[in-house]
């Protein structure tokens, strides 16, 4: 490989460069005083990608591992009997009460019988909706964000952003006119 110059390479263009291609550091260094040597380290360091460190065969066995600890750690939503799920995406809700508000991060599910934002960790239900109680699902905005406005049966409002915010809104439209005919 020929080392090239080029001028208007950025931050962002190394990175890139470093993340692809890998880069391996290999030092000894040895401190001495007076000429007597007092300390050694011997030095080597691989700096890359997971994808690449797993094509020049680095790291494979704590991938594997990974893997198989999040196949076990899956955890169960809790079904109905029949309950079967159409759409499962990253989401986040909107939860204010009293002075607290914040985003509450979890999976959102759409079945055919409700709609569910579950977190894994702490295992908690953070909002479910039978499809049947869902009068109207809109798109709203806040600042920079996309959200999806889920009005119920009560008139409560209940904001969920997801970043499939587009197949959430049609999934959750299309149990409800599935129930409705």
């Amino acid at each position: 490989m020929e080392p090239t110059r080029e001028v208007n390479a950025t931050l962002v263009d190394l990175l890139d460069r470093v993340l692809e291609k890998g880069l391996v550091i290999n030092a000894d260094i040895i401190i001495s005083v007076a000429g007597v040597p007092l300390v050694g380290i011997n030095l080597k360091a691989a700096l890359a990608g997971m994808e690449t460190m797993l094509k020049y065969g680095m790291m494979k066995d704590w991938d594997q591992a990974q893997r198989a600890i999040a196949r076990v750690e899956q955890v169960k939503i809790p079904l109905l009997e029949g309950e079967e799920v159409m759409l499962k995406t990253f989401g986040s809700l909107y939860y204010s009460e009293g002075i607290y508000s914040a985003w509450r991060k979890g999976q959102v599910y759409v079945t055919n019988k409700r709609v569910l934002l579950f977190r894994k960790e702490p295992e908690e239900m953070l909002f479910k909706a039978n499809i049947n109680r869902i009068k109207n699902v809109t798109n709203g905005k806040e600042g920079d964000n996309e959200e999806l406005h889920i009005t119920l049966n009560d008139n409560n409002i209940i904001k969920l952003h997801s970043n499939n915010s587009k197949e959430l809104k049609n999934a959750i439209q299309k149990r409800i006119m599935a129930i409705a005919t």
